[in-house]
């Protein structure tokens, strides 16, 4: 459970600070570097059009946390109906 929970916490702050973590635009497109193998200048790789995993994955955070959020917001406002 601790574990768990810690993972989570960490997983919104790398959501919440996407944007001063992820070291290149993740929907920016760079030719050159497409298909790079994980090193220090692309931790996960780089896609088919050079996009950067790794920023791709913390941006990708923010929209898993945004959805999750308003599920669980509906299910807390749909819990008092009974249905």
């Amino acid at each position: 459970m601790i574990v768990g929970g810690a993972l989570v916490v960490i997983q919104c702050a790398l959501a919440i600070f996407a944007p001063l973590i992820a070291p290149y635009d993740p929907i920016g497109q760079n030719i050159m570097n497409r298909m790079e193998a994980p090193s220090l200048a692309f931790l996960l790789g780089a896609d088919q059009f050079g996009r950067d995993n790794f920023s791709r994955v913390l941006y990708g955070y923010r929209a898993s946390l945004s959805v999750s959020n308003n599920i669980a917001e509906g299910f807390e406002r749909g819990k008092p109906t009974g249905k």
